[in-house]
């Protein structure tokens, strides 16, 4: 039984979705949680094993999901005015800001609880990886052999992030990559 392209680009798009999701839920992951610098730091100092794992977690998540959506650009590269490479692009110069940022987290954590690390990392990340899984939603819908509800669910809830962002100023990174799931998910469905 030979496997899809697309179906193994699934695969890999859910591989990276579920690190990411590991660090995020993991115990470490309380910090961001907690009230005060230093009881941020005392989760982070409680295990610092942990607190790096989930570290490299987060950032090998998002490099990983962005490789399956490379695999799915190559996967449809018969495709005239494929998109989906430029949209891999984006999402992998927000994923590299992203590793940066996380890099940085798990290297001076006193500058990650003191808000010292520089924010344009996580902005870059946040703004591209929205854009790429809308993209990566319009683009769904005109590609023959994807789900209409994917397309409709990953524009929709891009959206909807976005205008959270704008209010908050933040954005838990983990709910990119419930969409990555969606994404991974409705791939393997339809290979």
């Amino acid at each position: 039984m030979k496997i899809s392209e697309e179906v193994i680009s699934g695969i890999v798009i859910c591989l990276g979705s579920l690190l990411f999701l590991i660090a995020a839920f993991s115990p470490s992951s309380r910090v961001f949680g907690a009230s005060t610098a230093e009881k941020k730091l005392a989760v982070i100092n409680a295990s610092m094993r942990g607190w790096w794992i989930s570290q490299a977690l987060f950032g090998s998540g998002a490099i990983i999901t962005v490789l399956g959506v490379g695999l799915l650009a190559f996967s449809l590269r018969w495709l005239p005015a494929n998109l989906i490479y430029v949209i891999a692009g984006l999402l992998l110069v927000g994923a590299v800001s992203w590793s940066r940022h996380v890099y940085l987290r798990a290297m001076d954590p006193q500058a990650f609880v003191a808000g010292a690390l520089p924010a344009w990392h996580f902005i870059l990340y946040t703004l591209l990886t929205l854009a790429g899984f809308f993209l990566l939603g319009f683009e769904s819908l005109r590609l023959f052999g994807f789900y209409a509800w994917q397309g409709w669910l990953l524009m929709g809830a891009t959206l909807l992030f976005f205008v959270a962002y704008l209010i908050f100023k933040d954005l838990p990174p983990f709910v990119h990559y419930l969409l990555g799931l969606v994404l991974g998910v409705s791939l393997i469905l339809s290979g």
